[in-house]
């Protein structure tokens, strides 16, 4: 990932999943095109608590990083019901 990273805050989110918006939030795979939700602490002019992140622009699945277009968002630990989604939809579409 390349993002611009003196541009923009580095924000923490736990508790996260990956939806399609505020108005369906079906869970997605973690990919650009679909917006983060979770749980992040105070960080200058961004919002605290539960959140909908703007469309996820990169993702990088070493540092495990996401990019918006306000922030990077650091990727602590999941929602479970959304792991929970990603262990059973993967094993249903490998079949």
């Amino acid at each position: 990932m390349a993002p611009q990273l003196a541009d923009k805050p580095t924000v923490h989110i736990e508790n996260w999943s990956v939806v399609d918006d505020v108005i369906s939030p079906a869970y997605r795979e973690l990919a650009p095109g679909y917006r983060l939700t979770g749980l992040t602490l105070k960080y200058q002019d961004l919002p605290c608590g539960l959140i909908y992140t703007s469309t996820i622009l990169r993702f990088d699945p070493v540092e495990w990083l996401v990019e918006t277009a306000e922030a990077i968002y650091v990727l602590g630990t999941a929602d479970p019901r959304y792991e929970r989604w990603l262990r059973t939809s993967s094993v249903r579409d490998a079949a």
